[in-house]
């Protein structure tokens, strides 16, 4: 993408935005800063936590969007996004049609993203490996996915069998993706004890942990949402609901977000601190908005799939691209 000439604005404004937000919060807060532009150059990143990959998704998500030839077609009626990609189907929704405005947009956007993941990071540290995370790999179970965090994917239990074990537990049931993949938030050390329960070893379970380095939609990251207004005055204005030009759905509820009161505070609220019932934001986007097509920004085919498992109805899917250059 950063190789197109017709990208270079884009991408420009980007890292604009990127350094000016390193400055702001400085070396302690975001240690060597976040050289996207180095990345995307092959310098080889480190191990990504939840602050660079989730300014990598938006990144990938509002490219995507630009107000060019090859963006998302007319016809768009309605915006949804999956957690961070929230703040994407907000940008979607504004339907900027020049380009600097488009820019303006993806500036303030960007500071906002980053900003509130390394203020979330401060909120909740990712705990360093313990006994706990030992013995764990010593009995030989959760050895798919990451390293034990914060977050973990479970596939194979209905919505009600996972609820009821939760019962007692400060682990939160934070996104329901389909009706048997779920999405459990909470302190690593409660995640291991819930794992050993003998539910999670049934033939066509499946548990793994996310290299998730934060609890998204959890409790615990409601600070986040008064910190990062802290930042206003860094991060910027930010249009206000009515200037959506087509609705934007929520994800904790069937809501139209033309209709909120704050566009800021929905997405720090639906991304870090309220569940995900996507099934139900789904089929309530397709139904409410009549639409018929599905366009899938990603980044991989995770919601595209999920999305097909939860509605009730037959859309069309078509991932977002760019088109390859003639000759």
């Amino acid at each position: 993408m950063r190789a197109r000439p017709e990208n270079a604005a884009f991408f420009a404004a980007v890292g604009q935005a990127l350094d000016a937000t390193a400055e702001y919060l400085g070396p302690i807060a975001l240690p060597g800063g976040l050289p996207l532009e180095k990345w995307l150059d092959g310098v080889e990143p480190p191990a990504l936590d939840s602050t660079a990959a989730g300014v990598c998704v938006h990144v990938h998500q509002l490219c995507h969007l630009q107000p060019t030839a090859w963006g998302p077609a007319d016809g768009v009626v309605a915006a949804l996004g999956h957690s961070i990609g929230l703040q994407a189907a907000v940008v979607a929704g504004l339907r900027p049609t020049r380009l600097d405005e488009f820019l303006a947009l993806v500036t303030a956007s960007v500071k906002l993203v980053l900003v509130s993941l390394v203020r979330a990071h401060q909120i909740a540290p990712g705990p360093a490996p313990g006994p706990d995370h030992a013995a764990h790999q010593a009995d030989g179970r959760g050895s798919r996915g990451a390293t034990p965090g914060p977050m973990a994917s479970v596939t194979g239990l209905a919505h009600d069998e996972l609820r009821d074990l939760l019962t007692g537990t400060p682990v939160t049931l934070g996104l329901v993706n389909a009706p048997t993949t779920h999405v459990l938030g909470g302190p690593t050390a409660a995640l291991l004890a819930l794992r050993r329960h003998p539910a999670f070893d049934r033939p066509g379970v499946n548990w793994a942990f996310l290299p998730n380095t934060i609890p998204f939609h959890t409790p615990a990251l409601e600070p986040v949402v008064d910190r990062v207004r802290a930042d206003a005055d860094f991060t910027g204005p930010w249009p206000t609901p009515d200037r959506l030009a087509v609705p934007v759905y929520a994800t904790d509820g069937p809501r139209n977000l033309q209709h909120a009161d704050d566009l800021v505070d929905e997405y720090l609220r639906q991304v870090f601190v309220h569940p995900i019932d996507w099934p139900r934001a789904a089929n309530h986007a397709v139904a409410d908005a009549g639409a018929t097509r599905v366009l899938d920004c990603g980044p991989g085919a995770g919601a595209r799939r999920f999305t097909r498992e939860s509605l009730h109805a037959r859309v069309r899917f078509e991932p977002v691209r760019q088109p390859r250059r003639a000759g």
